[in-house]
């Protein structure tokens, strides 16, 4: 498993609103304390690790309702970061367990919330996160730096490697040209029927779909203005705003994507 296989469980729960099933799991484990609507927004976090195989990292072993003393655990492992030096200069990132207080101090005996981060906006004004019971909900959330005490980065496991074939007749992994995606984004010919103008786009509709971005039924070859507002989602998901984000494939966010999803990305 790995920081994606992190994010993505937590994605998962988008859209949950409460009473659920991530507080009657979390009941199940750690008894009638938790009986009610109590608060669950680590409780998330604690389930999303054990889907992920991630719970040493995340959750060093212990389930976790209370935020406080999952931040105060990040800090003991020596793992904690506090946002007293903005965004930026802290460095945060994706997959970083992020702590909240609506207070705006970084201390952690005042820390109200708690979500994993998605990505940062490149001007480094807004950190992406998905948190549950957010207003009763789990959802993606846009958050200022006034609004983060500090943040716990997990030791996640590295990300499997694709197999690849020693032999001179195994199997490569596809290519998309990026020019050539580019090109066929601008041509938008999104009429099922219609030639497809650049084959290879279809592995990228598929990572889309892979990442819930893109229903099925778009991911056909052709580039058109579903599989482009697809790919703008992405690109904030990734961090990136303004004309960074318009749903234009650049090298940087198609190269991740690629990784993430068994293609690579040539000129």
């Amino acid at each position: 498993m790995s920081l994606e296989a992190m994010v993505k469980a937590v994605e998962r729960w988008i859209g949950t609103a409460e009473p659920n099933e991530i507080q009657a799991w979390y009941r199940q484990r750690n008894g009638s304390l938790y009986n009610g609507n109590f608060a669950w927004c680590d409780a998330t976090i604690t389930l999303a690790a054990v889907e992920a195989g991630e719970y040493d990292a995340v959750c060093f072993g212990t389930d976790f309702a209370y935020t406080v003393a999952h931040a105060a655990r990040f800090k003991a492992a020596g793992q904690w970061t506090a946002m007293t030096n903005g965004i930026k200069a802290s460095g945060i990132r994706r997959g970083d367990i992020v702590f909240f207080d609506w207070a705006g101090t970084s201390e952690i005996g005042k820390i109200d919330h708690v979500g994993i981060v998605t990505g940062v906006s490149a001007d480094y004004k807004y950190v992406y996160t998905v948190e549950g019971n957010t207003l009763n909900v789990c959802a993606r959330r846009v958050r200022v730096v006034q609004d983060i005490a500090g943040f716990g980065r997990p030791k996640y496991k590295p990300a499997p490697r694709p197999a690849t074939s020693s032999g001179s007749s195994g199997s490569k992994r596809p290519q998309v040209s990026l020019k050539a995606l580019v090109q066929a984004f601008k041509v938008d010919a999104p009429k099922k029927g219609t030639p497809v103008s650049y084959a290879p786009t279809k592995y990228v509709e598929q990572a889309l779909v892979a990442e819930k971005l893109l229903a099925a039924q778009y991911a056909d070859g052709h580039a058109g203005t579903a599989t482009r507002s697809a790919y703008a989602l992405l690109q904030h998901r990734y961090g990136y705003s303004g004309k960074d984000a318009d749903g234009m494939p650049g090298k940087a966010s198609l190269t991740r994507l690629g990784k993430a999803h068994g293609f690579d990305v040539v000129a």
